[in-house]
């Protein structure tokens, strides 16, 4: 019987070891410097296509748009093909710009990209690799998004207003907002930011109908 047991110990050994179980698959080495180079002309276009937009006329701004998306669609491949091989890259092998290179192409991105990464950025935010801020305004994205009420008030919109003014999204428990606010980093007020951005806020304010909601 020991014998007969040892035999089929042996055996399933020397599977294992065939199909390459054994031992754990060496991880994959990350080029750092070609993927900040990358990562910072993609900050650069994303930054620059959104240059002048106060300046668009109102029946110009459609166009607008469809440049934006377009180099927006080219910047995702790119960063999602990243994402995908290395998962979110720390900010202390890549620097400051390349990471926010990373974090506004995922931010401007349509609601199942964001909430496929936004774990893994939160998860680099509480390592010290990734900014508490950008964590928490994307956060306030995917709710935006989603049809809920924003955590740190720092998502405007223009969306289910009848007279197409910008406003600060609903927040849940706006009374604590510049506690959490500041609890992540972020200098200004939630009525400061809303002047920064020239929108109205209201701590009152309601939710639109599901119906109105972006995705």
């Amino acid at each position: 019987m020991g014998k007969a047991y040892s035999m089929v110990l042996l055996f399933f050994c020397v599977l294992m070891t065939a199909c390459g179980q054994s031992e754990p698959k060496a991880p994959v080495p990350v080029p750092y410097d070609s993927l900040r180079a990358e990562l910072e002309k993609i900050h650069d276009t994303d930054q620059t296509v959104r240059q002048g937009f106060d300046q668009v006329k109102e029946e110009d701004r459609n166009a607008f748009f469809r440049k934006m998306q377009r180099v927006d669609s080219v910047n995702q491949i790119a960063v999602i093909k990243m994402l995908e091989k290395y998962g979110w890259l720390p900010q202390s092998k890549i620097g400051g710009k390349a990471a926010d290179g990373l974090f506004l192409v995922v931010q401007h991105s349509p609601a199942p990209v964001i909430r496929k990464y936004l774990p893994s950025l939160k998860n680099m935010a509480q390592k010290g690799e990734a900014s508490a801020t950008d964590a928490a305004m994307m956060e306030d994205r995917l709710l935006m998004f989603e049809g809920e009420k924003q955590i740190y008030g720092t998502q405007a919109t223009s969306m289910g207003r009848e007279d197409g003014k910008m406003y600060i999204w609903p927040i849940k428990e706006s009374e604590h907002v510049n506690e959490r606010r500041k609890a992540v980093g972020f200098r200004v007020t939630v009525e400061e930011y809303a002047k920064l951005m020239n929108a109205i806020y209201n701590p009152e304010e309601a939710l639109p109908e599901k119906k109105q909601v972006f995705h």
